[in-house]
C-alpha cells in the first residue's frame, strides 16, 4: 500500500451521529509535508483581538529607560515576564485625536481608526476586512465574543468591536457554553441537543478509524485534542446552575435568563475556546471584548467589589474602597489572562510549529489614562509569530503614528493588501523587522522657561505624568537643566484642555503658577501644544 493511501483531507472531521469535530493538523493529512512529491501546505494564519476597555494607570503601564531589545516590564505588564520573547510592546500609537476625553468613540476608533458614524452603523472594522478575505476557508468566517456582560443601552456603538462591510455590528456570543455547542456540538439541532451529552461518545468510531492510520506522534496529538475537549466540557459544566432543589423549583416559575457568571471563569473559558477554534481551524479570525469601555463588572474573586469603570476614574473617585491599587490589580489580572492565552497557543502543535507561531494577537485598550480618556499612546501589546512575519521580543517606541498603520500591518500579515485604511498614513514598520528608530526626542538644551510675567509662565519641555495612590493628579515638565516643574491643575482643566494626550512629548506650555517653599508650581494650564 502506498504512503498516499494513508492520507486524509486537511478539512477532516471526526463524525458521529449528528456530530462533527474539526481535527487539528496531523502528519497524515494531505498535502503531507514529509513527502517530497507534494507541495507544502499554505500556512493557516490566525488573528485575534483582545479588547480590554477602561484604560490603565499610565504610571503602572509605561516602560521607561528602555531600548528596543533591552527593557524591563512595568508593574501591570510583569505577568508577561516569561513571555518577553513572545511579544512586541508598542508605544505612541494613537487613534483619531477628536475621540479624546470620553467613551463614545473609543471602542470604534480602536478597530477602525475613525470616529463612529452613528450609534448603530460604523465603518468596516479591520478584523472583518481580514475575515472577508480568509473566512471562506473555514467553517466559521469569524467569531465575535465578549466575556464582560455589561451593555450600554444609551450608546450601542460601545457594545461591539466587529463591524461588517455595511457597518453593522456582528452578533456577539457571551456564553461559553453556547459557543462550545456551536463549535463542537451541533447545538442548532434540537434533537441532537436532547440526546447528546458528550461529543466524544458520538465520534468514537471515526476516531478509531483515524487512529489506525495515525503515526505515534499523531496519536499523541489526537489524545491531547480529545482531552482538551473533555476539559472544556468539564469547565462548561461549572456555568450550569449548581444542584439546589429550592433554586431549581424557583427557576421553573420564572422566565429563564442568562446566568450571572463570574467574569474570571467566563474570560478563561472564552480564551480556551478561541484557542481550540484556532487549533481545529474552525475559524481564523476572532475578537474578544474582555472588558467593556464602561464596564460595570466587579471582581470579587480578586477581593475587589468596586466596578471597573468607577475605579478607572481614579482621579475623581479617589474615595473608592479598592482605590488605585484595585484598578491596577484588575489590569494586572487581565495581562495574566493574556499571558495564559499565549502559553495555550504555544502548547498546540500546528503544521510547522505551534498555533502561536502562526498567529497575530493584539491586546489593548481604546484609551490610555482611565480617567482622562486620552487616545494617544494606546496601551498595546502584539504577540505571536504571524507565520514568520512578526519579530517578537521587542519594545518599539514610535514617533506618534495612527493606529490605522497597525491595522494595515495586521491585514498584510493575514494576506490582505490595502494602501489605506481608516486614519492610516502607511503600513506600520518595525513589526516584521527591527525598527531601529532613533530616540523620539533629544534634549537640545532648549527645554526651559521661555517667558515669565507675574504669575504667568511659558515653557518648553518634556511633559510627564506621575500617578501615586496619595498623589493622583500630578504632571511634570522636564527642563534641560534637569529641573522638573510640578503641574497641579484641576481635573476640569486637564480634561478640557486634553492635556494628558500630550504626555511623553516635548510641548510648548502656557499657564499660571504659585510659589510654594521656593518652588514654582503650575496650577492652571491655558495652552499646551505637542512639538
Amino acid at each position: 500500500m502506498s504512503k498516499e493511501s494513508y492520507l486524509i483531507p486537511r478539512r477532516s472531521f471526526l463524525r458521529g451521529v449528528g456530530a462533527a469535530l474539526a481535527l487539528p493538523s496531523l502528519e497524515i493529512m494531505s498535502p503531507a509535508l514529509s513527502y517530497g512529491k507534494t507541495a507544502p501546505a499554505k500556512k493557516a494564519l490566525r488573528t485575534a483581538v483582545l479588547f480590554k476597555g477602561a484604560g490603565v494607570n499610565p504610571s503602572s503601564w509605561d516602560i521607561t529607560g528602555a531600548t528596543e531589545t533591552e527593557f524591563t516590564l512595568s508593574k501591570i505588564l510583569s505577568p508577561l515576564e516569561k513571555n518577553k520573547k513572545d511579544i512586541v510592546i508598542l508605544r505612541n500609537i494613537d487613534t483619531d485625536q477628536r475621540a479624546n476625553g470620553g467613551h463614545p468613540h473609543v471602542t470604534v476608533t480602536f478597530m477602525t481608526g475613525q470616529l463612529r458614524k452613528s450609534r448603530l452603523i460604523q465603518r468596516h472594522s479591520f478584523d472583518q476586512v481580514i475575515a472577508d478575505h480568509v473566512g471562506r476557508e473555514t467553517p466559521i468566517k469569524s467569531l465575535a465574543l465578549r466575556s464582560d456582560m455589561y451593555l450600554d443601552g444609551n450608546d450601542p456603538s460601545e457594545n461591539f468591536i466587529s463591524f461588517d462591510a455595511e457597518g453593522k455590528p456582528l452578533p456577539v456570543e457571551d456564553k461559553p457554553e453556547i459557543l462550545f455547542n456551536r463549535l463542537f456540538k451541533g447545538f442548532h439541532n434540537g434533537e441532537f441537543r436532547k440526546r447528546t451529552t458528550s461529543v466524544l461518545d458520538e465520534v468514537k468510531d471515526s476516531y478509531a478509524a483515524i487512529v489506525r492510520k495515525a503515526s505515534s506522534q499523531d496519536k499523541q496529538v489526537l489524545e491531547q485534542y480529545l482531552q482538551s475537549i473533555r476539559d472544556v466540557e468539564r469547565d462548561i459544566e461549572k456555568f450550569k446552575t449548581q444542584n439546589n432543589p429550592t433554586r431549581e423549583a424557583r427557576l421553573k416559575e420564572i422566565r429563564p435568563i442568562p446566568p450571572a457568571n463570574n467574569i474570571g471563569d467566563r474570560t478563561s473559558a472564552m480564551l480556551e475556546l478561541m484557542a481550540l477554534a484556532f487549533w481545529t481551524d474552525m475559524t481564523r479570525v476572532c475578537t474578544l471584548m474582555m472588558a467593556h469601555t464602561e464596564s460595570r463588572s466587579t471582581f470579587e474573586f480578586l477581593g475587589i467589589n468596586d466596578e471597573l469603570h468607577m475605579l478607572s476614574h481614579f482621579v475623581r473617585t479617589r474615595n473608592r474602597s479598592s482605590g488605585l491599587s484595585g484598578y491596577d490589580k484588575i489590569n494586572h489580572w487581565y495581562i495574566q489572562q493574556f499571558g495564559r492565552f499565549i502559553d495555550r497557543l504555544k502548547s498546540l502543535k500546528d503544521n510547522d510549529g505551534t498555533v502561536f507561531d502562526n498567529s497575530a494577537i493584539l491586546f489593548g485598550s481604546g484609551i490610555k489614562h482611565g480617567d482622562y480618556h486620552s487616545v494617544s499612546d494606546l496601551p498595546l501589546v502584539l504577540a505571536g509569530g504571524g507565520g514568520g512575519k512578526i519579530l517578537p521580543g521587542r519594545y518599539v517606541e514610535y514617533p506618534n503614528v495612527p493606529n490605522g498603520n497597525l491595522h494595515l500591518k495586521l491585514m498584510e500579515i493575514m494576506g490582505v493588501e490595502r494602501e489605506q485604511y481608516g486614519n492610516s498614513t502607511g503600513v506600520l514598520t518595525g513589526i516584521s523587522e527591527k525598527a531601529n528608530l532613533a530616540p523620539r526626542y533629544v534634549d537640545d538644551g532648549t527645554w526651559k522657561v521661555v517667558k515669565e510675567t507675574g504669575n504667568k509662565i511659558v515653557l518648553k519641555g518634556m511633559l510627564k505624568i506621575s500617578v501615586k495612590a496619595d498623589d493622583l493628579n500630578l504632571y511634570l515638565i522636564q527642563l534641560s537643566n534637569k529641573e522638573q516643574l510640578e503641574i497641579r491643575p484641576s481635573f476640569g482643566n486637564v480634561h478640557n484642555l486634553r492635556l494628558d494626550a500630550c504626555v511623553g512629548s516635548v510641548v510648548e506650555l502656557e499657564g499660571e503658577f504659585n510659589v510654594k517653599d521656593g518652588r514654582k508650581i503650575i496650577t492652571k494650564v491655558s495652552h499646551c501644544r505637542r512639538l
